[in-house]
């Protein structure tokens, strides 16, 4: 697995941002791509050379949150890269979503539910 950020060479903006684009009804995130790669924690994921999406942390009110978007048939791909990207940080994450195909990454990532729309990955 190969992880960039925006300041790695390899990183390919206009790749990362037409995925954005597509994405970005489903993500209920009202910044521009822009705005989130220079506001946030930003990783693209390429898996055997193919690009998988990209995940962002951000902090609301002290707690670290994510959020993420993939290009389609790739659940199993998704569900190693959060995992990989969640060794990064020592603190409690959380992530909001409401779409089932996240849920079902976030659950498979170890992450648990704590109310209708938010789940949270444990640091023990």
């Amino acid at each position: 697995m190969l992880i960039l950020t925006p300041k790695d060479n390899l990183f390919n903006y206009d790749e990362a941002k037409k995925l954005y684009e597509q994405s970005v009804k489903s993500l209920q995130d009202t910044n521009s791509f822009d705005e989130i790669l220079e506001r946030n924690h930003f990783f693209s994921f390429y898996i055997e050379k193919k690009f998988i999406g990209c995940i962002y942390f951000y902090d609301i009110d002290g707690k670290l949150f994510f959020n993420g978007f993939a290009g389609r048939k790739t659940h199993k791909q998704n569900i190693e890269c959060i995992k990989s990207v969640l060794k990064f940080y020592n603190c409690d994450i959380y992530a909001r979503s409401t779409k089932k195909p996240a849920i079902l990454c976030l659950l498979k990532a170890g992450f648990k539910k704590i109310d209708d729309s938010t789940y949270k990955y444990e640091r023990r």
